[in-house]
């Protein structure tokens, strides 16, 4: 467990006015007064050394401290605020299985002194039994404090550990999504310019030279974005380019319904998605045709891709994976058919957005 906050330590030492206080009071000789002192100075250094020592290497400053305490006993009743100390620190250190009986023991101790050698203090046992176990009780709160902010700061570690991990995923899928889409048109655009070269139409290799060049740029921006968890651009602008490396890729493509205007996660989310469908449709799919079609109502926005190509049993990848878990994270759902070509039905709460949460 961890040890006690030292931050008061100092402020803790007031209860020893009850040990000094008799140093100016009762006419002490020198030496007597040596005795004292030393006995303090020691008794202060054990003290603070058990406010930085872990519980399990309290046991011989603690035995220290009592051994202090009985020896000087009999020349200063005011000890009663050192066996004060040594209930705190067994309080704070020991679970009540230990500290119950060690404290008992304290107890024990002032009744011995009381009615055996005898203090030069009648009320030592009554003032010294409040004392000590008052004192112990701090300690047990202490230590109950303690534990509950360890607790508190485990709690805290492990929400930061998640949140990294978290993090990482979600960095892992815009990567996935955003080089897939990216890799699959730089590798478009080289075919391209190839076989315009084959044909020894250098304006149009060009063309598709400077077009591979500003993919390469604008998904160099993109990765840089998505690391610092943000994608400018917006849905229409990338419908758009999706849109055009359909057609790029021999894909009729229609869109059906407005966009939603939209922002943050939300945004971000819907727009890796579709990245991530029309790179699947780009890579695998034989058919010629491709429907993207947008519908609300008042609670879910609604987005479905379609193709004609022929279907067989597919395997989820990690894109359509990565698609799944970032939809479920904005509260939505994926439905996949393949009854008539290969469809993608997703759809997202609009209250994410609306409560200022995307």
């Amino acid at each position: 467990m961890q040890k006690a906050n030292d931050k008061y330590a100092w402020v803790y030492l007031f209860n020893l006015g009850f040990f000094i206080l008799p140093l100016f009071m009762f006419p002490y000789v020198a030496w007597q007064i040596a005795v004292q002192v030393l006995v303090l100075l020691v008794f202060v250094g054990l003290y603070f050394y058990c406010y930085r020592v872990p519980n399990k290497h309290m046991k011989w400053p603690l035995l220290g401290m009592y051994g202090l305490a009985c020896a000087v006993t009999p020349m200063n009743s005011g000890s009663i605020a050192l066996f004060s100390y040594v209930g705190f620190f067994i309080a704070f250190a020991y679970s009540w299985k230990l500290a119950l009986p060690l404290i008992v023991g304290l107890v024990a101790t002032l009744v011995y002194f009381q009615f055996g050698p005898g203090t030069p203090w009648e009320l030592f046992f009554h003032y010294g039994i409040v004392i000590v176990l008052t004192v112990s009780l701090f300690g047990r709160i202490e230590r109950i404090r303690c534990r509950h902010q360890m607790q508190e700061q485990r709690s805290e570690e492990e929400i930061e550990r998640l949140a990294r991990s978290v993090e990482r995923e979600r960095i892992a899928r815009d990567l996935h999504d955003i080089l897939g889409h990216t890799l699959s048109s730089i590798i478009l655009k080289a075919d391209l310019a190839e076989k315009q070269l084959e044909k020894r139409d250098i304006p149009a290799a060009q063309q598709q030279l400077s077009e591979l060049s500003s993919i390469a740029r604008t998904s160099l921006s993109q990765v840089r974005k998505s690391v610092s968890g943000y994608r400018a651009g917006g849905l229409q602008l990338e419908l758009n380019r999706l849109e055009q490396r359909l057609q790029e890729a021999g894909f009729a493509t229609q869109v059906h319904g407005a966009p939603p205007q939209l922002d943050g996660p939300l945004e971000t989310g819907i727009v890796l998605a579709l990245t991530e469908l029309v790179t699947n449709i780009i890579r695998h799919s034989e058919g010629e045709t491709c429907h993207i079609t947008f519908h609300e109502n008042q609670q879910t926005y609604s987005i479905q891709v379609v193709d004609d190509g022929h279907c067989v049993a597919y395997h989820a990848g990690n894109g359509l994976q990565g698609v799944r878990e970032r939809i479920e994270m904005l509260g939505g759902d994926v439905n996949i058919a393949t009854d008539q070509g290969y469809a993608v039905a997703l759809q997202v709460p609009k209250t994410l957005q609306e409560t200022g949460e995307a």
